[in-house]
């Protein structure tokens, strides 16, 4: 299979925590988007980051081609931080 830049997934937006990046990936897949959240190690072992600790960071992925309408709708709803 070969894969094109289309496939390729970024960081759209960071938290401090779990609550706000699992808000921010229901959002984005009630509009059509899919993505996926992922913690550091740390944060998420000994869920730190579901408090917004200063544990390290939580990114939502999203795929590159969504990338620019991902952060549109963060943004508007103010779930968007820059990466």
């Amino acid at each position: 299979m070969i894969s094109s830049k289309e496939d390729e997934w970024v960081v759209i937006s960071t938290y401090g925590g779990n609550v706000d990046a699992e808000m921010a990936k229901e959002i984005l897949l009630d509009n059509g988007i899919n993505s996926y959240v992922k913690s550091d190690f740390f944060g998420s072992a000994y869920h730190l980051n579901s408090f917004n600790m200063s544990s390290g960071s939580t990114k939502l992925f999203a795929p590159i081609k969504h990338q620019k309408k991902a952060k549109e709708i963060l943004k508007d709803l103010g779930l968007y931080t820059k990466p």
